[in-house]
């Protein structure tokens, strides 16, 4: 039957596109384990040689974070003449003035401490720190959230990188997690995170392939913002965008896997969605404005296909919902998909879950933090949780190239309850149909002796497990606000 071999075919080109970000995670992993890193050059230079540094503490009614963040700036170990700490603030007027009453004896004396705000949230972060800019002179630009605690001697560790290599756009820091042993999901954000730093972004500077800025806890040389094009607030990933702009002007990043910069992260689901959601149309954003001037640049092939791949890795959702999406109308009307299509199935789903957990896996042996307790089951999460924010990050990407809205929602902090009206329901509602249409073909196949059909609810397991999960989460989230003290360090 011609649809048939038309939705097999589809199904075939969606699977070997999951497949090649599949690839591309054992391919970062294998180049973090056999090849070097290369030695980042520190310039020696006394305190009176230390260059003026600006510190841009971009927060937005973050409370006492916003303060936290700020003393910890404040205790930064550098010449106090030649630092300027900017916190600045895009939050409403009264939690404006109440910051400004909270900032009163904060900083010791000596320290330029200066809270600006401009009125208004055009080009949200991005805008905000570009304000920061424009009232401040200095050659290197370190950045926090609100949700960060520096060390006292970070700026120590990073800036003379930039002092001895002017080829060096930006340092990056890897980041740490304050309430990592919170719930079951902070522990799966924590394995995330920690090889997206330790794998992916070590693996990147030891192969000399773009690395992408985080938005925090970096120190930026001046000169590459600017002529980068600076901070512009067209897509809600700032970080990726002048990051990709900068390698296309010829800049270079260094990562510093040892220094660590504390924060907090997302402690609900519906913290989390929100955050995956704004990341994920961030990217799908940078791609559809940087793709064209990647492939019309002068750069070696193989460096476009890596920011290629680097900018997409967004399209698993999307390509996740398309192939999901196909194979339940193909189920529901009676149409088995063709045999070597059904082992392509197989084969794909092998490869992304043992690329999956051999990357998550990899991410702790490196920090060697592999015997910590609850590893295992937390891996196994760390591959069902990801699988229920397929509806969210699907409408995401889908608002990144069909619509014009922007709407930047910073992650909510510890002690904020989620506004608005998502509790989890379009995820169950999906789970449970996914289910029954899946469980309902298994039977029928095996009530018609075709038992290897019953094999293909084995690629909705996890979608359907993440799906209930994140929706479950989101449905039982708490009436109040779970408080939480974090202190710097802890």
């Amino acid at each position: 039957m011609m649809l048939g071999y038309i939705l097999s075919f589809c199904l075939a080109v969606i699977l070997i596109a999951v497949s090649m970000l599949s690839i591309q995670l054992a391919a970062l992993a294998w180049v973090r384990i056999f090849r070097t890193a290369p030695k980042v050059v520190m310039a020696q230079l006394c305190d009176a040689a230390l260059p003026h540094v600006l510190v841009q503490l971009p927060v937005c009614n973050e409370g006492y974070l916003a303060l936290r963040v700020a003393a910890a700036a404040c205790a930064l170990d550098w010449p106090r003449d030649r630092l300027t700490i900017q916190l600045l603030d895009d939050g409403t007027e009264d939690n404006h003035a109440a910051l400004a009453a909270g900032l009163v004896g904060l900083a010791p004396e000596g320290i330029n401490l200066q809270l600006l705000r401009r009125g208004d949230r055009k080009g949200f972060k991005a805008g905000n720190l570009a304000f920061g800019l424009a009232h401040c002179d200095a050659p290197y630009v370190a950045i926090f959230d609100a949700d960060f605690v520096p060390a006292p001697d970070f700026l120590r560790r990073t800036v003379p990188a930039l002092v001895a290599d002017n080829g060096l756009a930006f340092v990056q820091a890897r980041w740490g997690h304050n309430n990592r042993n919170l719930n079951w999901l902070t522990r799966v954000q924590g394995l995330l995170l920690d090889s997206h730093f330790a794998v992916e972004q070590e693996a990147r500077v030891r192969a000399g392939l773009p690395m992408s800025f985080n938005g925090t806890a970096g120190v930026w040389n001046r000169v590459a913002i600017e002529n980068g094009g600076g901070w512009t607030g067209d897509t809600l990933t700032e970080d990726l965008d002048l990051s990709m702009r900068c390698v296309l002007k010829g800049w270079r990043a260094a990562m510093l896997p040892d220094l660590v910069v504390p924060g907090e992260l997302p402690p609900t689901a519906a913290a989390w969605r929100a955050q995956q959601a704004r990341w994920t149309k961030g990217h799908a954003q940078c791609a559809r404005k940087l793709l064209p001037m990647v492939w019309n640049s002068t750069l070696p092939f193989w460096k476009k296909t890596a920011m290629t791949l680097q900018m997409c890795q967004f399209a698993f959702y999307t390509l996740a919902f398309t192939s999901a999406a196909i194979s339940l109308f193909m189920m529901s009307v009676g149409l088995p998909p063709y045999p070597a299509v059904a082992i392509l199935g197989l084969i794909v789903t092998f490869l992304g879950l043992s690329c999956s957990v051999g990357y998550l896996w990899l991410g702790q042996r490196v920090l060697g933090q592999e015997h910590e307790t609850k590893l295992y089951r937390a891996l196994v999460l760390a591959v069902v949780f990801p699988s229920g924010l397929i509806l969210a990050n699907t409408r995401a990407t889908f608002e990144a190239f069909f619509s014009t809205r922007m709407d930047f929602h910073r992650t909510l902090r510890a002690g904020e309850i989620h506004s608005g009206g998502w509790r989890g329901a379009p995820e169950l509602l999906a789970g449970a149909f996914v289910a029954a249409l899946v469980l309902a073909d298994s039977a029928k196949a095996i009530n018609i002796g075709n038992d290897g059909a019953a094999w293909s609810a084995l690629f909705f397991v996890f979608a359907v497990s993440g799906l209930v999960s994140i929706g479950a989460m989101g449905a039982s989230g708490r009436a109040e606000p779970v408080r939480q003290r974090i202190t710097p360090g802890e």
